[in-house]
């Protein structure tokens, strides 16, 4: 048997779990984590975490990674599309490796599936969430409708009940019934157990940052991303 594929993901808490949404869809794939300590999520906390990306990467780089992903959704629209651009670029100079950020593997995920109309749950207060339609919205896509959990505090994203994601996925649902394509935002949230159902009863795609972000890293790494049973856009 050959070697598993080694993924490294930047994670915004300083303890850097492996996200179980990865775990889940890509069992065979070993996911190497660095955390960056970011405080809250607010802006400051952002910006005060991302001058520790380029070691991390480094670190993931030393450690075997063939690929990375900064696996945090609002640690890369915060400031806009030419930052996370920026951070991309420095991600791939201080380690080498092909390198991508969540929020730009999630608008290439809802391109690939031809959306453009977003209802959108977030864990994030209001001032993220207007940072979330900003970047979306300069990237081409209308926000039907988005809200949040109004959370601050990592722990608190990690420990979300699946049933209290589903129930604020349902609400932004029902206020956007036009929307082609259906966002939970904040990879902090673990989702596997609740995407492939709402996509069932919404009939539209239901992608999440956690595990998009996972899809994309083994793509990165050059696998083909396929994990049947989580959703369209992972069946091929």
């Amino acid at each position: 048997m050959g070697a598993r594929t080694k993924v490294g993901l930047v994670v915004p808490p300083a303890s850097g779990r492996v996200p179980p949404d990865a775990t889940a869809m890509f069992p065979d794939v070993e996911f190497l984590v660095e955390g960056i300590g970011v405080p809250a999520m607010t802006e400051a906390g952002y910006a005060e975490a991302i001058a520790r990306l380029e070691s991390a990467c480094a670190n993931l780089a030393g450690r075997g990674a063939e690929a990375v992903v900064l696996f945090g959704t609002s640690l890369s629209f915060f400031r806009g599309a030419a930052f996370d651009r920026e951070l991309a670029g420095r991600m791939k100079n201080a380690s080498g490796l092909p390198c991508a950020t969540l929020a730009t593997a999630l608008v290439q995920a809802l391109r690939s599936l031809g959306a453009r109309r977003l209802a959108v749950a977030t864990a994030y207060t209001n001032d993220v969430n207007a940072m979330f339609s900003s970047y979306f919205s300069a990237e081409g896509f209308a926000i039907d409708a988005i809200e949040g959990l109004d959370i601050v505090s990592l722990s608190e994203a990690e420990e979300a009940a699946p049933e209290r994601i589903a129930s604020l996925t349902r609400r932004v649902r029902e206020r956007a019934p036009e929307a082609d394509a259906v966002v939970i935002s904040c990879a902090g949230l673990s989702t596997h157990a609740v995407c492939p159902g709402l996509e069932n009863e919404f009939a539209v795609p239901v992608v999440s940052s956690a595990m998009v972000g996972a899809w994309a890293a083994v793509r990165l790494a050059g696998r083909s991303g396929s994990a049947p049973g989580f959703g369209r856009l992972y069946q091929t």
